[in-house]
């Protein structure tokens, strides 16, 4: 994987569409569905740029990353805003931060609406970065601009897009949809902005569409999309010789909306049954403290361990031994909810069946009695109940195995998603082709 600062080597023009990802932090190893779908537009022939808001964290890294052509470029951050206030401030010949901000307004582009609760150094931050994204994007001859979830990335590539006269487009996810910034009016605001002026949205369940599209009058809807996250499921095939009995896995940040709190419960209470088990958590995050005082004062020592956060490669051995994948959603007090969990569709590609509950787009993955349960989310005793009939039934989870498979095979097929996502970027670019040539004539 390549990687530059300010200044990204330009790609050859061989492919018939280039792409700008737009990403608020890449690579990151919890967003793998991001970096499965630029591959997947790779080998489509899409040529893609990726450009970053942020540096990534320190954190273990995906092999995948190994097969990414994308030049991926680095915006400036707030170091390079000192320098540009600085530069922007002296002399009276040079305009202003203000006066800038203003001439763009101009042509367009909202103010307030997409900067709700922000203060004015990110703001500004922002806006240099929309600014020298505008620039790769005109001298790389960039055909359309995309980002992954509804908030800064969202930003940024909606101020290139009027900077430089592209049409852009994203994905929205889970909390830059439901989560509470500022209060319901900025915040519904801010969506609706961002919607409207997009040349299509996409979204990554039927819940999230249904929610997106009360936020937006009626000609906005037909441009807003339900199009699941896929997995490669070439790289993902079951293999039922690995499964070992009696073994739950959970993956996923350890923060809130996971829900591994009620998950801890509910060994609590299969071990007190005098279940027999092991429950292997993979993932690392804020709640990681709590997690273990609970897991001690359970003394559930023997049987549920936190493995750490794991790249790709290593966590597909661990689910493809599980008996169910569980993941035991919550929505947070903020309104924070997890959209379409990208472990639930590797287990189903993987022949694993999964215990989850009916938040967002989980019962969309889950078929109870085919391919899992669903339970409420904060109903311990409803989780334990549904991960005891594997417990009580060791020939369950590989019976459930073939209908896993065909559910990924129909709904999350990466290879499939991700060209009607390419379809989705050349209806856009035929759009703002028609809009040059009128604009032309007029």
């Amino acid at each position: 994987m390549k990687r530059s600062h300010v200044t990204a080597r330009r790609m050859p023009q061989t492919a018939p569409l280039k792409v700008a990802y737009v990403l608020k932090r890449f690579p990151r190893l919890s967003e793998t569905f991001i970096l499965n779908e630029i591959l997947e537009l790779e080998r489509q022939g899409v040529e893609v740029s990726v450009f970053s808001l942020l540096r990534p964290p320190a954190e273990a890294r995906h092999k995948l990353l190994d097969d990414l052509r994308a030049q991926v470029t680095y915006l400036p951050g707030r170091k390079a805003l000192k320098e540009w206030d600085l530069y922007c401030n002296q002399g009276e010949d040079r305009e202003d931060r203000e006066a800038a901000l203003a001439a763009v307004q101009e042509k367009g582009l909202p103010g307030a609406p997409l900067f709700p609760g922000k203060a004015a150094e990110d703001i500004w931050r922002l806006f240099l970065q929309a600014h020298v994204l505008k620039d790769y994007v005109i001298g790389q001859g960039i055909d359309h601009l995309h980002a992954h979830f509804g908030s800064d990335a969202t930003t940024v590539a909606l101020m290139a897009s009027h900077l430089s006269g592209r049409r852009y487009s994203y994905t929205a996810h889970a909390r830059d949809i439901y989560h509470t910034y500022v209060d319901l009016i900025a915040d519904y605001t801010m969506r609706r902005t961002k919607m409207e002026r997009a040349a299509f949205v996409a979204t990554v369940s039927e819940y999230n569409k249904r929610h997106l599209d009360q936020l937006v009058p009626a000609p906005v809807r037909g441009r807003i999309h339900r199009l699941y996250n896929g997995i490669d499921l070439k790289r993902f095939r079951p293999n039922g010789k690995d499964r070992e009995e009696a073994l739950f896995v959970a993956v996923g940040r350890l923060v809130e909306k996971k829900g591994f709190g009620d998950l801890v419960e509910a060994c609590r209470q299969l071990k007190a049954q005098g279940r027999k088990f092991r429950c292997v958590l993979v993932g690392e995050g804020p709640e990681r403290e709590s997690l273990m005082a609970a897991i001690d004062a359970a003394d559930l020592g023997d049987s549920v361990q936190l493995v750490g956060a794991k790249p790709q490669e290593e966590l597909l051995k661990i689910i493809g031994k599980a008996s169910a994948v569980v993941l035991p959603c919550v929505v947070t007090p903020s309104g924070d909810r997890d959209g379409l969990p990208t472990v639930l569709l590797e287990a189903l590609a993987l022949g694993i069946p999964c215990v989850t509950t009916n938040v967002s787009g989980n019962p969309e993955i889950v078929d109870t009695d085919k391919t899992g349960y669903i339970v409420s989310p904060g109903d311990c005793g409803a989780l334990a109940a549904a991960m005891a009939r594997f417990l009580a039934d060791p020939g369950l989870s590989a019976r459930m195995a073939n209908a896993c498979r065909a559910k990924a095979e129909r709904d999350f097929d990466l290879r499939s998603n991700v060209a009607t996502l390419i379809g989705h970027f050349f209806d856009a670019r035929a759009g703002a082709d028609a809009e040059r040539r009128v604009s032309a004539c007029a």
